[in-house]
């Protein structure tokens, strides 16, 4: 009896979704999947993104999300029940993480310009004004973060898609019995979109904002902290003590060839002695590095999932292998970055109109997104020189 019933609510709810497009999609064939999703067969008359959207506003009246997508030369829209409420933006939450991270980035950057302070914490309380020798490292890398975030936003409001405010994440410094460890001050941010993006092209547009809109701060920034830092040779007691070299991609060694005129490191071992905000801006060079692995949903993956379609998927595998062969022959980071895309997932999840194709620009832009990781790529971002 049970069955019957099913049986009838599906039949029921069939009709309902094929009634709503008629006229939009010929229906050939439908069934029900194990999740209890309509999946019709048949071909669709408009494919645009205006057609999707007719499409959808029915659909979506008779209580389901539609995915539309190619299978073998015919459309397939998969009706899965339910429908996204959409929200106001939370204010509250965001606003706090934010001044919290601006608090740790400030004290990190406080930490690394006074290194007594990493020792006797409490020197802060008896000269607050130590603070202040944080807020060169700290505008710096906020200003790159928050551009690159705000890149996110600010396209995603504009292609209508339902993305949250940012949420940064504080790092605070950690006390241990030897002194205080610090890192950046903060891990980025993150974006929560409450639906899928809509269709590759707002899967491309708004993944590539961000990185375009933080390297649009990072650059000059790095320029000016690179036009501001001296070159020089590791001391005698850099070497003894040991000492934190970083990374070169093709983009900061182009940089630092443009401000220094010469090739860094040298053979001798000579390079920039970064000051806090070119090694603030480096590090927005690195986070975006992160961001643009063209993997699952960070913004190179969109790129990725943009550009190709489901074989980015075989893209992601292969950063998975090259991460641990990285991790293994050159910075353990990369095993670290390896496990975060496994924890991520490394699949691009379908946008909602998967046949639409993108235009000659918009590949184009897909491209460049590619090319510009290529040009942070660090194999080796981070490594102790010396002791």
């Amino acid at each position: 009896m049970g069955a019957a019933i099913e049986q009838t609510e599906q039949a029921n709810a069939a009709a309902h979704v094929s009634a709503a497009l008629g006229g939009l999609m010929e229906i050939e064939s439908w069934s029900w999947d194990a999740r209890g999703s309509l999946l019709l067969r048949g071909a669709v008359g408009d494919t645009s993104a205006a057609g999707y959207r007719q499409i959808r506003a029915r659909v979506e009246q008779v209580g389901f999300t539609p995915f539309l997508r190619r299978d073998h030369g015919q459309h397939e829209l998969l009706a899965m029940p339910g429908v996204v409420v959409r929200t106001p933006p939370r204010l509250g939450l965001p606003a706090l993480l934010f001044v919290l991270t601006l608090a740790t980035v400030l004290l990190t950057g406080a930490i690394s310009a006074h290194p007594e302070l990493a020792a006797s914490p409490g020197l802060l309380l008896a000269s607050p004004g130590l603070l202040l020798g944080g807020l060169p490292f700290a505008a710096t890398l906020m200003g790159i973060l928050f551009a690159h975030e705000m890149g996110h936003y600010v396209v995603g409001r504009l292609r209508q898609a339902p993305v949250s405010l940012p949420y940064f994440i504080p790092i605070p410094p950690i006390p241990t019995p030897f002194g205080i460890i610090t890192f950046t001050g903060t891990m980025g941010a993150v974006i929560v979109q409450r639906e899928p993006m809509e269709d590759r092209r707002s899967v491309l547009e708004i993944g590539v904002a961000g990185p375009l809109a933080g390297l649009a701060v990072a650059i000059p920034l790095l320029l000016y902290g690179l036009a501001t830092s001296p070159v020089a040779s590791p001391t005698p007691d850099m070497l003894a003590h040991g000492y934190l070299q970083e990374g070169n991609s093709i983009l900061y060694a182009l940089l630092k060839y443009a401000v220094h005129g010469q090739w860094l490191p040298t053979a001798g071992g000579a390079d920039v002695q970064l000051n806090a905000v070119a090694m603030a801006a480096w590090i927005g060079l690195l986070v975006t590095m992160i961001n643009m692995l063209p993997v699952g949903q960070l913004d190179g993956g969109h790129v990725a999932y943009a550009l190709l379609g489901r074989w980015a998927d075989w893209l992601a595998y292969g950063m998975l292998a090259l991460c641990a062969v990285l991790g293994v022959t050159q910075s353990a980071s990369w095993l670290i970055w390896g496990a975060m895309i496994l924890l991520i997932g490394p699949k691009h999840p379908a946008p909602l109109n998967d046949i639409e194709p993108l235009g000659f620009w918009h590949r184009a832009l897909a491209v460049i997104g590619l090319v510009l990781f290529v040009l942070l790529f660090m194999p080796d971002p981070l490594r102790t020189v010396g002791a």
